[in-house]
């Protein structure tokens, strides 16, 4: 559980840092677009794994597990995908000067 917290907090640090700095650097809107994105998907997701978690009702733990599991691997790993595409486009920007 604390895990997946550690997860939660960082992939919403990381993403809204990547946002905040894809607009500052003049990267394509694509970067930042996709990380906000990603920022928003990861609170919802969140959202839906603590607010499902509490809830009584037939089909919650299922839509609870659904949360956990794009917070804790699905979403962070597609974070590190978008880390990963921005520096190669920094990169290859770089040796084009």
């Amino acid at each position: 559980m604390a895990g997946v917290e550690l997860a939660v907090a960082l992939t919403l640090w990381i993403t809204f840092g990547a946002f905040l700095f894809f607009g500052t650097i003049d990267a394509p809107p694509v970067f930042a677009r996709t990380a906000i994105g990603m920022c928003a998907s990861e609170l919802v997701a969140c959202l839906a794994w603590q607010a499902a978690d509490t809830c009584i009702a037939p089909g919650c733990q299922t839509l609870s597990d659904v949360g956990e599991e794009a917070a804790a691997w699905q979403i962070p790993g597609l974070c590190g995908l978008l880390l990963v595409a921005g520096v190669v486009y920094g990169l290859r920007i770089a040796r084009s000067w």
